[in-house]
């Protein structure tokens, strides 16, 4: 028991206390008549109280209806009902002392279905008896005792309750209700518990016509002002101590009092496969590189020109930019100033949803919009269209379609899609990748993998599905979801494979750390380093600290949880295409990215002042590797990197 105890006679237990009448109550114009002292534990007044003795319910029913006669006439209702209809808490009671019970139903309704999910290909085998461990942590006794066969038989309760008014016009009222329940069952032995409360109810003196007219003057549209009456529910001493000392003079009572039902269940013990990540943050004797502007962009409307919402670096450091409103497509060099030639504008001012992407070396680009694509080749600068089609119908103006590309920078399309019976996440590809300008390019769906479906639960944060981009190609897709990264079969969307994360979320839990993070980059993978960096805003209190756990694919071992403490959010990140350096950074402070050497553990910062990049929102390697590039607010911007620094190419 976590907050139960002993009693003797009228003793009562540690930390539980008699309180005096609470100035806050007297203040709000409790009736003098209701201002009794109440019981407590630990200084703190409670709504309600149980009791539980090791007596019989006939034996204790006439005991509690004699003590409680000096309050009032009470009327009852005496009655019985099944076991698995138990309420008040005391079937979660009952579960936790036998939880074979438990068990032996998720045996009979839950593994069925988990084996089914395994047949799917949204499930590996090896997962079942994690899930099922969860399941049983979270199993609730509400709804599901009915379909024990353990638990139809009887139990008897007895509830009550006596009202009484106050006042000349009687405007203020309590009611004590009593509620006496056997415990039989739940006890494994003969056991009653008593649940003992007081409801008073009476007129707010602030929430008259003179509470209400300073409750307009207070101009509050969002307040409906005060209310009229105030309502409390309390274990007042007058009604706790009869009870309290009938039941502790019976030989054999063995009393004990808890706040609730609750209370008679031991704390849950941690869940030893937990391992909380050792972060990595920035050394604190890191070397610094300031940020080189390289292009400025006017944040003064009248100067304005151009705005950069994307941006894709090419072999030749030029770099191609997206402008959302209008929409345009841009190439910019440092032979062409301080204005970036536009390549393409779109017909309609803006557009909901585009991707611009390009091959590892930087020398073909495509960008996906409104329904084409289309190919840029640094050897042949010249805009190639293609139209898209899909294999189904309504894909292509489907406003939850999403696009991530397949390594080299072609564009492949997903949907997490909740219809039918099986939630999925719906991969499509080109059929191939026409070449002539005009021609289509023809999509077809991949896969649907059944996945997404197992992520259906009460799961902390979103529990979508996130597809792993890649610096190159890969055989297989990998996706992000609760539970950790899984391996998906290309041609199928069965799982193949499923590396566990550490907590990704929130604060520390001893007993869960599954949930995908917020405000971080989407998860990403390198080819070369055989890594996956996942995103991850852990807490200490009310403190974020973002970053990114980086996973070794072959092993399935973390290597690292880098992270930049005190940030609100993770905005973007960038692996170098030798797969040694990973690069994170945020939108605010001097420091505005930190980039890591995965081969030893040490790091350099990227410095970049307000005036030469406010807020970064983009990182990418050169394609040769020696420089990091950055998309800010009013800027492009570049680092230079030591040599020991820069990626190494093939």
């Amino acid at each position: 028991m976590s907050s139960a105890g002993w009693a003797n006679a009228a003793t009562l237990p540690p930390n539980w206390q008699i309180l005096p009448v609470s100035p806050d109550v007297v203040e709000d114009g409790l009736p003098t008549a209701l201002r009794s002292p109440q019981l407590g534990k630990e200084g703190k007044r409670l709504p309600q109280v149980q009791m539980v003795v090791d007596l019989p319910f006939a034996q204790v029913l006439p005991l509690v209806q004699t003590a409680l006669k000096p309050v009032g006439t009470f009327s009852g209702e005496l009655g019985s009902n099944q076991v698995a209809r138990i309420d008040q808490g005391w079937g979660d009671v009952l579960l936790a002392r036998r939880p074979e019970l438990v068990r032996d139903y998720l045996r009979q309704y839950e593994l069925p279905t988990l084996q089914q999910y395994v047949s799917e290909g949204a499930l590996l085998d090896t997962e079942i008896p994690g899930r099922l461990a969860r399941l049983e942590r979270q199993f609730r006794f509400e709804g599901r005792g009915e379909r024990m066969p353990a638990l139809q038989g009887a139990f008897s309760y007895w509830t009550g309750s006596s009202e009484q008014r106050y006042g000349a016009l009687g405007r203020s009222k309590s009611t004590v209700h009593v509620r006496v329940t056997q415990l039989d069952a739940v006890m494994g032995r003969p056991a009653t518990a008593v649940t003992l409360w007081r409801t008073d109810d009476w007129p707010n003196p602030g929430g008259g016509i003179v509470g209400q007219v300073r409750a307009l003057a207070d101009a509050n549209i969002f307040s409906s002002g005060p209310q009229t009456r105030i309502q409390r529910n309390s274990v007042p001493q007058p009604v706790f101590n009869p009870v309290f000392e009938a039941l502790s003079a019976q030989p054999g009572a063995r009393l004990r009092i808890g706040a609730g039902a609750l209370d008679w269940i031991a704390p849950p013990k941690p869940v030893a496969a937990i391992i909380e990540p050792q972060r990595k943050a920035p050394d604190a004797d890191a070397a610094t590189i300031p940020a080189q502007r390289m292009l400025r962009i006017e944040r003064v409307m009248a100067l304005q020109t151009f705005e950069a919402d994307d941006m894709q670096i090419l072999a030749d450091g030029s770099a191609l930019l997206v402008q959302n409103h209008p929409f345009k497509l841009m190439r910019w060099s440092p032979a062409d100033g301080d204005t970036p030639r536009t390549l393409w504008t779109a017909p309609q001012p803006s557009v909901s949803r585009w991707m611009l992407s390009a091959d590892a070396r930087g020398q073909v680009a495509h960008l996906l919009v409104d329904g084409q694509v289309m190919r840029y080749e640094l050897a042949h600068p010249a805009l190639v269209t293609h139209p898209l089609a899909f294999d189904q119908k309504g894909v292509l103006g489907d406003s939850y379609v999403r696009y991530f590309h397949d390594g080299n920078g072609v564009p492949l399309a997903y949907r997490r899609d909740y219809a039918g019976k099986r939630d999925t996440l719906q991969v499509w590809a080109p059929v191939a990748s026409a070449a002539d300008e005009g021609a289509r390019w023809d999509y077809r769906l991949q896969f649907a993998a059944p996945r997404q479906h197992v992520m259906r639960g009460d799961f902390p944060g979103n529990a979508q599905v996130k597809p792993v981009q890649w610096d190159g190609p890969t055989a297989n897709r990998w996706i992000e979801d609760v539970f950790g990264l899984s391996e998906l079969d290309a041609a199928t969307g069965r799982v193949l494979r499923v590396l566990p994360l550490p907590r990704r979320f929130g604060n520390v839990d001893a007993f869960d750390d599954i949930g995908m993070a917020q405000w971080t980059p989407p998860p990403f993978g390198s080819i070369n380093g055989r890594w996956i960096a996942v995103g991850f805003v852990l807490m200490d209190g009310e403190r974020r600290n973002p970053g990114m756990h980086v996973v070794d694919m072959d092993s399935g071992k973390l290597r690292y949880s880098l992270t930049m403490p005190g940030r609100d959010s993770l905005t973007v990140a960038a692996g170098s295409l030798d797969g040694r350096l990973l690069a994170l950074g945020s939108a605010g402070g001097d420091k505005a990215a930190v980039l890591w050497n995965l081969d030893t553990g040490r790091s350099l910062t990227l410095q970049a002042n307000r005036e030469t990049c406010e807020e970064l929102r983009q990182l990418q390697w050169s394609a040769d590797g020696r420089r990091l590039w950055g998309r800010c607010v009013n800027a492009l911007v570049q680092w230079e990197l030591p040599a020991a620094w820069q990626s190494r190419q093939e």
